[in-house]
Formats: structure tokens, sequence, C-alpha cells
């Protein structure tokens, strides 16, 4: 949800990962992505979106400057006209497509659109054979058996108590693996509409898979989170399971608290709620979280955009990013969301300049600006040039007078050249005369009083009025903005009292379900899984050979009864001839050979 490529991104080459809200690079050619922060894959996808009345004004000259780096993706892309639904090959060059059949005009947006796996197939009930066959390495089969059947006994047990036990061993480490995120997507579709108490069983191996430590799981578990969440009937403890993992799910709990916004306060104030707890748990991610909310509020509405402008200014994210993205950022709000801006000019962390070039470049940012959102921006950070160097002082009175009396980005460019004035501890530069020599009485109030107190006899003001210290005036705030906020503040607190009530209503439920040892395989046999060639082709062999042992044992007892017969004829032989020695010796010659051909035989037989 909510992935429009923001035009701040786009300049910098940068796209939104769909998964976990980090932005992350885009490459020179090809549509493909993968995030280096979550590991998610997206491709860039595009599409129009139809020009409000208004929009005219918002268009900047450099529209087309913002996406030339499209040039290298793609020529022309198949899309959707928003006026007629007629589908036509859009000039990925051009900001603006106009619609050959209807002649609606639309702008070109993109957005990177997270890569999934095709829907995973329901788990099949497996037996004991197939358990012991996975043990010995006798079937190719990629998820764990075990873990299969487990999610099939809690698909299928009809009793409440018994399927709350099966839920509950997701609680043992054992099973929080990549098989749990396979089937994943089928536990938590169950879970919206099982009992709490198994939703939150089930909901168990959300926080153990992303606390587990292995980041190739995360893709996973929060594409599987994606499916249920956007549903403001869903079971809660997801959210609150989300909460556990690390920044890749900041965006998937921003977004489901927008889209429950209009729907469910209480629901969207929980996601919100899971997020806070998220920012506290992951502090050496603040700065990444910082920039996924930052990007967010291109999108987000209501109590959501109160939460984020109050999570940007007042918590552990403040200044967590460089200042460099925040006033890029802004600027672009100002055209887009100017109601944001007064928010956010009070988050910025800018160190000092340390060179006169340094200082220049933040100059320069006053005139770049393509709003006042940005002009404000690069007042807030402009800070004292280094050395106190007059010349500098003369480019920056410049560069902040013409926006001194502007409607909304006055108040930061005043402040700006008040905190000027204030940095000169004895006089003043020479440009500051000229300053006040031309505008005279027309100054403020606390730019006379500073001024004066610098230059006690300037003939530049009237001198014999006195000017009473007063306290810095407050910065104007758009009310709505105020009023949102106070929403949420007031939203989370009944969300959070509202799902610990719950969580303590299911533990005697949970109780009674952990003295239970329901069984896990129903089956002993037979196998449902069939086992790999190359264990066929052993078992083949291992038959063969038994046969071949039985065929030769079987030949080797007739051999030896075949001796035997003839070494008792021959004997016999013996004994009725005693007296003719040449016979004896005959038949002993005999007797002898039988025995040597026997031992012959019997080795080869043993042998094969």
């Amino acid at each position: 949800m909510y992935d429009v490529i923001p035009e701040s991104l786009s300049r910098s080459h940068r796209g939104i990962c769909p998964t976990c809200g980090a932005p992350l690079q885009l490459a020179e050619s090809g549509r493909d992505a993968r995030c280096a922060f979550c590991g998610g894959g997206s491709t860039l996808q595009y599409r129009l979106r139809g020009i409000e009345s208004s929009a005219g004004t918002l268009q900047r000259p450099d529209i087309k400057g913002a996406t030339r780096w499209l040039k290298k993706q793609a020529s022309y892309e198949k899309c959707t006209c928003p006026g007629c639904g007629a589908e036509f090959d859009a000039d990925t060059e051009q900001a603006i497509q106009t619609c050959k059949y209807c002649g609606a005009q639309s702008k070109l947006e993109t957005r990177l659109v997270a890569i999934t796996t095709d829907d995973v197939d329901p788990p099949q009930e497996r037996t004991e054979a197939d358990h012991e066959n996975q043990r010995r390495d006798c079937i190719d089969y990629p998820w764990n058996v075990g873990i299969e059947q487990l999610v099939w006994r809690i698909l299928h047990e009809p009793e409440l108590l018994p399927r709350l036990a099966l839920a509950m061993d997701f609680e043992r480490w054992n099973n929080i693996n990549h098989s749990a995120v396979h089937f994943l997507p089928w536990l938590l579709k169950h879970a919206m509409t099982d009992h709490d108490a198994v939703a939150a069983a089930i909901s168990d191996a959300v926080g153990k898979l992303l606390c587990e430590g292995d980041p190739t799981l995360w893709p996973g578990v929060i594409q599987a989170c994606r499916g249920v969440v956007f549903d403001t009937q869903a079971k809660r403890v997801v959210l609150s399971e989300l909460a556990l993992g690390k920044a890749v799910c900041v965006k998937t709990l921003i977004d489901a608290a927008e889209y429950a916004g209009h729907r469910d306060r209480d629901y969207a104030c929980h996601a919100l709620w899971s997020v806070n707890t998220l920012i506290g748990r992951n502090f050496d991610e603040h700065p990444v979280i910082a920039e996924i909310v930052l990007y967010r509020m291109f999108y987000v509405t209501g109590p959501v955009l109160g939460w984020s402008l109050y999570t940007m200014r007042s918590s552990y994210l403040r200044g967590r990013y460089p200042w460099q993205t925040l006033w890029q950022a802004i600027d672009e709000l100002g055209a887009d969301r100017p109601e944001v801006v007064p928010h956010l000019l009070d988050c910025f962390f800018a160190p000092p300049t340390e060179t006169a070039d340094d200082y220049r470049a933040r100059l320069a940012l006053l005139a770049k600006a393509t709003s006042w959102g940005g002009a404000a921006a690069a007042a807030e950070i402009l800070g004292d040039p280094p050395g106190h160097d007059n010349e500098l002082y003369a480019m920056a009175i410049a560069a902040l007078d013409p926006w001194l009396s502007h409607e909304q980005a006055g108040f930061s460019a005043r402040k700006a050249m008040y905190d000027l004035l204030c940095a000169q501890s004895d006089n003043t530069a020479p440009a500051f005369d000229d300053w006040v020599r031309q505008h005279g009485e027309a100054l403020d109030a606390r730019f006379k009083r500073e001024y004066i107190r610098r230059n006690k006899n300037t003939p530049l003001l009237d001198t014999s009025k006195p000017y009473y210290w007063d306290s810095d005036p407050k910065r104007p705030l758009d009310p709505e903005m105020e009023r949102l906020l106070e929403v949420w503040k007031e939203g989370i607190n009944a969300a959070v009292d509202n799902f610990r009530a719950r969580m303590d209503e299911l533990r005697p439920l949970r109780e009674q379900a952990r003295e239970l040892d329901p069984l896990v395989f129903l089956r002993e046999g037979p196998a449902t899984i069939p086992v790999k060639q190359s264990v066929l082709d052993a078992e083949k062999k291992v038959v063969e050979a038994e046969q071949r042992v039985e065929v030769n044992t079987a030949e080797m007892e007739r051999l030896q009864n075949e001796y035997s017969r003839k070494m008792q004829e021959l004997s016999q032989q013996m004994m009725a001839n005693m007296s003719d020695q040449k016979l004896i010796m005959k038949l002993s010659a005999e007797m002898q050979k039988l025995s040597q051909d026997l031992q012959e035989q019997m080795k080869k037989l043993w042998d094969e």
C-alpha cells in the first residue's frame, strides 16, 4: 500500500522498499531491486493517476528531470487510463500522459511492488512414517514434516482446548524455522476466525520468528502478516507480535494503521502503539526507522499523520537521520502537503558549518528550494557563518531578506535572521547596517532591540524608545494537525487498555490447555511423501542382494546335500572292497576331488 515513489526519492535514484519501507538504491537498468536492509525483493511498476483540477499549479518545470532515470528502465509501459479505463502504451520519459482514446490527461507514477511467491499450498496430513523418512534423509521435501503436521492439526482439530494446546507448541523454539514461515499464511488466516486464545498462541510464532535472529525469515513473516492485518476485524495480537521485530516491520504497521484510520480508530491506534514499542526495542535502528516514518508522511492521513508528526518531533527519532534527507523531504512536502511542514521544521539536527564553502552550500539551498518548505528548512539549518565572516553575513542577509515577509516560510527566515543578529557580541556586520537602513522602523521590535543593544548610538533607529525583552514567538502550527495529534493520544490509551484486558481474560484458558498433550501425528503410516529415487535404488539393491543370498543359500544347501550323498556312496564302496587297495586309492582320490570341487563352488557362491 501507498508505495508511489516521491520525487525526493526518484531524484536521488532511490525507491521505498514495499516490504519494510526503507529507502533502497535503484539500479541503473532493469526493474528488479532487492532491499539491503530486509532482503525483500521488489520490481518497478508504472501506473497513471488522474490530474486534479488544482494540480496544475503544483507542476514544476523540472518534473521531467525528476524522473529522467526512468529512461533507462523502459521506453513504453502498458498502463490503464484512469478516465476511460482503456489500456495504452505510456511513454515513461514523460510525466504527463494523454489518453489517445478519451483525451484525458494523467500523471505517470512509479512504485516498487513486492515480489512474493505463489500462494502457499495448504498443509497436508502427514504420518509417523513420513517423519521417520525425513529423519533418515529418505525424502526430498523442503519443509519440516513435523511443522506441517502441527499446522494441519491446528487447522483441523475440532475441540478448542486441544487446538489451543497444539497452537501453544509454537512456544518451543525448535518449532521456529523456515517451515513455520512457509505455512504461516494458513495459520494466520485460521487465527483470524478462531478463538482469541488460539489466535494469540499462533501469533506467538510471529514474534519468535522475528526475534530468532535469522534475517532470511523476516520477509516471509512480513508478507504473511500483510495478508491479514489490512482487516479491522483481524486479531490485534498480530500487531503486538510485529512490535517484537526489527525496523523491517515498521512500514507494515503504519500501513495497517493508515488503512484502519478511517474505519476503526482503536485498531489504528493499536498498530501505532506497536510501532512505538518497536522503536523502544531497537535503538540501533532508529536512523532507518526515522527515514521510514518520514517517507510514510507522503501518504498517511488522520490520526496516523498526527502520530507520525509527534513521533518525528518528540520521540527517540528526532534528528536521527541525515539533515539533507529531511531537507529534501520537506522541500517536496512543501508543495504536496504544506500543512505538515511546520511540524517537521523543529526536527533538524544539523551541526554548525566548519568552512565558508559549507556555509555557502547551505545558503544555496534557499535558492535551490522548489517550495516554501524547502526555503524554510534551509533557514532552519543555516546557523552562523564560520569565523563571523562579514562577506558570509552579507550573503546570508541577502538570501533571507526576501523570505522574511512570506506567510509560511517567514517564521523560519525571521528566526534565522534573529539568530544571526544575536550571534554578534559587540557590534554588527556592515551588512546588518545596510539591512537596518533599508527597513528602518518597519523592523520587528525584537530586531530593533538586539540591533540597538549592539549599536547604542545608531542614527538608523529611534534609540529613545525602550524595547523590553519578550519570549521567543512560537511557531504557528496547523490546527488540524494539532487536533489529529490529540486524537491519537486519546486513542492509544484506550487501545492499550482494551488489549491488555482481553489478554488477561485468556490466561485461565491457556493454563487449562497447558495441562494437555494432544498427539501431533494421528497415524503411523503409510507414508504420504514419496521417498527419493536414490533411496528407492538403494532399497532395490538391498532386495536384489537379499534375493541373491536366498538363491545362493539354496544352491549351497543343494551342493552340500549332493556332496554328502556322493561321499556316502564312495564310503560304502570303500567298506565293501577293503581288500582291493587299488580301488581304495581310486575312491579316496574321488572323495578328495569332491571336497575340492565343493569348496570352489561354495566360495564362488559366497563371493557373489
